[in-house]
């Protein structure tokens, strides 16, 4: 009997083991309308990880997507978000990527609040966190497979390329089940429903405010 415990207890001491060190890992690609009508590709990668139930892939520890700039194709740019922060937009404007974050938990890397938006500008060099308001004004629509509910099919999981016109699909369903309530607003927004300010430099500029 004791061996037969010692033994499930080993069992389970290695299945968390095998857990934290060999996180879940879903590949994707995702073709992305942007404003001007072209199509370009993104390479997505998410790495799960931590306790998870039977059958689930743990909570989402990293987002990584890459991809081409559409004139320059051989120019490929590379973003990551920490926690489950998701991405709702990305586009260019003459010649620059932007991208939009919707700001997740457990998103340690990041001063921003839960459920603002985080706007990135690539600066020449790397990434530039900006104001909302810098996002040029045409980019007021989502076009990334930003959510799914749980009666949909995990669109990860088909490992494969998500069409633009999947994605907007996924969009347009999601929006249905959110109607009505608070969460992510599928038309980009200066406030939410209930008022509340979305732009991140917004929270970090009044808590530079504070702390002096």
């Amino acid at each position: 009997m004791k061996k037969m415990i010692f033994g499930l207890i080993s069992i389970i001491f290695l299945v968390l083991l095998y857990v934290i060190f060999f996180p879940s890992v879903f590949r994707w690609k995702e073709e992305v309308l942007l404003h001007d009508g072209r199509k370009i590709i993104a390479e997505r990668k998410d790495v799960m990880g931590g306790w998870a139930e039977p059958g689930q892939s743990g909570s989402t520890q990293q987002r990584i997507i890459t991809f081409s700039d559409p004139d320059h194709p051989e120019k490929k740019y590379t973003h990551k978000i920490m926690g489950s922060s998701n991405y709702l937009l990305l586009d260019f404007e003459e010649g620059v990527p932007w991208l939009i974050v919707y700001v997740g938990p457990f998103s340690y890397e990041t001063t921003c609040p839960i459920g603002t938006y985080e706007t990135f500008a690539w600066a020449g060099d790397g990434w530039r966190s900006v104001s909302y308001a810098e996002l040029p004004k045409r980019f007021n629509h989502p076009n990334m497979a930003v959510s799914y509910t749980p009666d949909m099919l995990d669109p990860r999981r088909k490992g494969a390329l998500l069409s633009a016109d999947e994605i907007r699909n996924l969009i347009l369903n999601s929006k249905r089940v959110r109607a009505g309530g608070s969460g992510i607003s599928w038309r980009l927004v200066e406030k939410d429903s209930d008022g509340t300010i979305t732009d991140c430099d917004y929270y970090r500029k009044n808590q530079g405010s504070r702390d002096e």
